[in-house]
């Protein structure tokens, strides 16, 4: 997937995850159990590792929901650390491809 792509995919997931529950409240403020802050921590990591822990709660028929520990401020911050991986990743590969004159 190209970067843009990743965005705007992003983006996406999480305007649909705040529109789906705009009158939701985060279950993180503050956090009733200990299935809530383990979900709270691991959203604090990143979105995939709330996906995970999400799907592994739900092998064990415990069903949460992703958009339950989603707040703006963690969408935002989520968005903002993408954004860095992309320009990082984007200025790296706009770096002069050097031919070496080496003889193998």
């Amino acid at each position: 997937m190209t970067t843009k792509t990743i965005c705007l995919t992003t983006a996406a997931f999480v305007a649909g995850a705040f529109a789906a529950r705009a009158n939701a409240e985060c279950r993180c403020d503050p956090a009733p159990s200990w299935m809530d802050r383990a979900a709270c921590e691991a959203a604090d990591k990143s979105p995939d590792a709330l996906r995970q822990f999400v799907q592994r709660m739900d092998r064990n028929r415990v069903n949460l929901e992703f958009a339950d520990y989603v707040d703006l401020k963690t969408a935002q911050r989520w968005q903002a650390e993408e954004r860095r991986l992309a320009a990082a990743k984007d200025a790296h590969n706009s770096a002069p491809k050097v031919a070496r004159n080496e003889v193998r």
